[in-house]
């Protein structure tokens, strides 16, 4: 190992000393103009030369790959919470799977050893979980922790958990000096009038993350699942450098792609993956993105978008809120159908439409500032 690596920290290392430099900030000066936090959106990995390394022995970050610089940035929130003179909101903000919660897992489990005099929470309101005790909470323990005074609370809002957030977040800031928010960024609220302070966003890996990510999980999947070390090979050697080429980095589809081709060729009892498979599929895929939308099918994309705790639509719904012909309607679902955009769930009168996974999923960055169609007011 070189001295430049010597020099790198251990992820353990990194948290502690980021906390410690929380701590001693004791001058915190911050423009609470309604705005402020705008002009701080984090975009870039100024510690993206660091690697993991000597993980701590905890199976949590085996899987782990380089979000140094996020877990430096939130750690030292972490230390600065017991002087903050009032409430701050933190959005943790990225695509699903991209490593939100192990990243806050990381820091919170290295904080109970080293920090026991900060008073902290993380959990799910939805599920009633517990992650800091990795538990199933009580309704009664729940509200417990909900009305507890606390330096840090930090709460996932995957899916429609954020509804129950949202009725939550004016008592969270009369009992936490620092709220921490996790979201999926579909589901973060472009529309609500929530104030966050900072956001953080989680960018998409780069592609040499994507292959060590993919290296590490899908090779942990095939152990249990396939026996054929000619099968493994032809997945990580063949499959995997096409599929962070393709797909730019974004993780969930690189998921979903090797869900479909590993249960195609399953049924196929192939003992390797023969390369017309694997481009067939990605062609598939990519036409899925490159599809030509209609003006009008742009609206009914960013009605959907913008409704409020629903997961699908219906003709009914288009003619009630957009004013669009029930007929009319069914034509304009049934060729979003067609192009993959949209995917019928229920058959019936009227059926019920829900926007393909993969769809959305190229867009994941994109929705990060605005809708997909229409830029953010």
């Amino acid at each position: 190992m070189t001295d430049q690596n010597n020099k790198k920290p251990t992820i353990k290392d990194l948290v502690i000393k980021s906390v410690k430099d929380g701590i001693e900030k004791q001058d915190i000066s911050l423009d609470l103009s309604p705005f402020w936090f705008r002009n701080f959106f984090y975009t870039q990995d100024p510690l993206e030369s660091f690697e993991p390394e000597v993980p701590f022995t905890e199976d949590l970050i085996k899987l782990f790959v380089n979000r140094q610089a996020e877990i430096k940035i939130i750690s030292e929130y972490f230390g600065k919470a017991k002087n903050l003179p009032y409430n701050l909101h933190l959005a943790i903000i990225g695509s699903k799977g991209i490593g939100k919660h192990t990243t806050l897992k990381i820091i919170t489990q290295i904080i109970i050893g080293s920090f026991p005099e900060i008073i902290f929470e993380f959990y799910n309101l939805e599920s009633s979980f517990d992650y800091k005790k990795s538990k199933v909470l009580s309704e009664k323990k729940l509200i417990e922790l909900d009305n507890r005074k606390l330096n840090v609370r930090v709460i996932s809002c995957v899916g429609k958990n954020k509804w129950l957030f949202f009725k939550r977040i004016k008592d969270f800031k009369n009992t936490s000096n620092l709220t921490i928010s996790i979201w999926n960024t579909r589901n973060y609220p472009f529309e609500h009038d929530i104030f966050v302070n900072k956001e953080i966003y989680f960018n998409n890996y780069t592609r040499e993350n994507i292959v060590e990510i993919f290296r590490k999980r899908i090779t942990k999947y095939l152990e249990v699942h396939s026996n054929s070390k000619q099968y493994q090979k032809t997945i990580l050697n063949l499959l995997l450098p096409k599929l962070s080429e393709s797909f730019r980095g974004n993780l969930n589809i690189c998921f979903h792609f090797f869900k479909e081709i590993h249960q195609r060729a399953r049924i196929m009892n192939l003992k390797e993956i023969p390369d017309s498979l694997i481009e067939s599929l990605i062609i598939t895929y990519l036409n899925i993105k490159n599809q030509k939308i209609t003006n009008k099918e742009k609206e009914i994309i960013n009605y959907y978008l913008q409704l409020d705790n629903k997961i699908y639509i219906t003709t009914s719904d288009l003619k009630d809120n957009c004013d669009i012909d029930r007929t009319v309607a069914w034509k304009y679902l049934e060729s979003l159908t067609k192009k993959n955009v949209f995917r019928k769930i229920k058959y019936g009168n009227p059926s019920r439409y829900q926007i393909n996974e993969i769809y959305l999923s190229f867009y994941e960055d994109e929705l990060r500032k605005k809708l997909i169609f229409k830029e953010r007011r």
